[in-house]
């Protein structure tokens, strides 16, 4: 217990659920040999792979598939681990012993080598072949229960050597008691199981953390048939997922609460949910959907090449996800994403784009059907630039037709929300941004319907509250403001005069 202090809160409840499933046959060996496992790890920080913060934990510019994926491995897999290691101890050919690495320039004492290891497990397990065998170790690597003697290789049915994590400091290799032997002979047809069960998955993230330029015509076929299966992707023809193969990449979060992206953020890829699930939140609204495994984020802004709408976070711990980098999106998927693209929040649809067939827009897709509050977020989002004097037909039709679905008073209402909502972190030059977008559409909602704004007192008082910020903050559209509420003035005049000579 004093020993259990030291260590992860996580792991030690781990080894705890593992006592607890261990019967009345658990001892305190077992437990030993798995605290001492994780004594050694923090011990050997060489080979222990740093704790990352922040976002992408393990992106695929970290990543090397010799490394864990997981701060602590499960309770399942540490059983298993401790069932093989125990059994390859009692073998009489001591297939765990001292050896040197390649040239003799490292002793390691307890370990094998992978080719050894592959050959004793397929003669374990009935109909296991040195395929199935090498995916089985791997599932151990990635969680940190065998390692790489010097962390270089992934699990390989090779002459490279191998060690279970508690055997790193390891003086010498002590045939373990027979009531040990006994445990796990009883537990070997569980542990194969389970292994048996994780090997492919295992085997295909190995490959996933791979360099493009490092996998084999082999492993691209293996990730083409698991890109067969996934359905953002049922669309695309058979030789878009060949080209996809190639460059897909791949991420692990190990903890819940990670940052993907954040709103606002410039869109530099496209991710597809592996496993694990995230949550996607907007700036003043909080969670709005999460997503699961299948499924797909981070399309629009790669399309029509705008800001994050909104920020992607963490919600499972060991979640993983495929990445296309906006480089290899543009080249391969751009001109043939799919007809429609929906957005949603708390399980229905707030935005449908359809693509356009116009050629000459710069905005790839159009709007279907949305709610007048998000519409009115996309329109700020991706529709208005005061940097430009191009005028886009799409927010024309919203400020003509407006009165059908949202009232004035409701439409400043919503434009005030945004205009003072704050960024995420805080960012200055993001807020100011956003609320100049604002001040444009205001500037644009005046001038295209002009005199009925001048009867709305909500949308009078907006106007010369963003007149006196555009003064202070010194902005460009301080004239542009100018110009409108002197045209709304004049009309308020010209009103007055008006009514002031009617017959009672």
């Amino acid at each position: 217990a004093i020993a259990c202090v030291m260590y992860s809160q996580q792991y030690v409840e781990n080894i705890f659920k593992l006592v607890l499933l261990r019967t009345s046959r658990c001892h305190s060996k077992f437990l030993h040999f798995v605290v001492k496992g994780l004594g050694n790890v923090i011990k050997s920080p060489s080979h222990s792979p740093p704790l990352h913060q922040g976002k992408r934990t393990l992106s695929p510019d970290q990543s090397n598939p010799a490394e864990p994926l997981t701060d602590s491995p499960s309770v399942e897999m540490t059983r298993a681990a401790w069932v093989l290691r125990t059994l390859l101890l009692n073998e009489p050919e001591q297939i765990l012993r001292e050896r040197k690495t390649a040239g003799g320039r490292l002793v390691v004492p307890c370990c094998a080598s992978g080719s050894e290891m592959v050959t004793w497990l397929a003669g374990l397990a009935p109909g296991v072949d040195r395929h199935q065998a090498t995916t089985m170790w791997q599932a151990l690597l990635e969680e940190g229960l065998i390692y790489h003697v010097t962390g270089e290789h992934p699990f390989k049915d090779k002459c490279v050597l191998y060690q279970f994590r508690q055997d790193r400091d390891a003086s010498a290799t002590l045939r373990p008691p027979a009531q040990d032997i006994a445990e796990a002979e009883e537990h070997l047809h569980e542990a194969l199981s389970e292994l048996s069960d994780r090997g492919p998955d295992a085997w295909l993230r190995m490959i996933l953390r791979k360099p493009s330029n490092d996998r084999t015509p082999e492993d691209l076929e293996t990730i083409y048939e698991e890109l067969m299966h996934m359905k953002p992707l049922s669309h695309l023809s058979n030789s878009m997922k060949r080209e996809l193969a190639s460059v897909i990449m791949f991420e692990a979060h190990s903890k819940s609460g990670t940052v993907v992206f954040e709103q606002g953020e410039e869109g530099r890829s496209w991710y597809l949910v592996l496993c694990g699930a995230v949550d996607v939140v907007i700036h003043g609204k909080g969670v709005v959907a999460t997503l699961h495994s299948g499924e797909d984020f981070g399309k629009l802004a790669l399309i029509n090449d705008v800001p994050r709408a909104a920020s992607i976070i963490v919600r499972e711990d060991n979640t993983h996800l495929l990445r296309v980098d906006k480089e290899d999106f543009n080249r391969i998927l751009r001109d043939v994403e799919a007809n429609t693209v929906r957005l949603k929040e708390h399980g229905k649809d707030v935005l449908i784009l359809e693509k356009s067939s116009s050629n000459n827009s710069p905005h790839k897709y159009v709007v279907m059907a949305c709610t007048a509050s998000r519409m009115v977020e996309h329109l700020l989002d991706s529709r208005l630039d005061a940097s430009t004097s191009t005028y886009d037909p799409a927010l024309d039709d919203f400020l003509l037709t407006h009165v059908v679905f949202i009232s004035p008073r409701a439409l400043v209402q919503e434009l005030r929300k945004h205009y003072s909502m704050d960024s995420p972190h805080h960012d200055r030059e993001l807020s100011e941004t956003y609320r100049r977008r604002v001040v444009f559409f205001m500037y644009r909602w005046v001038t295209t319907v002009r005199h009925p704004l001048s009867h709305e007192p909500s949308a009078v008082a907006f106007i010369e509250e963003l007149v006196s910020d555009c003064e202070r903050e010194g902005w460009e559209e301080s004239a542009l403001m100018h110009r409108i509420s002197a045209q709304v003035s004049r009309h308020q005049e010209a009103a007055h005069n008006i009514s002031k000579w009617k017959l009672p």
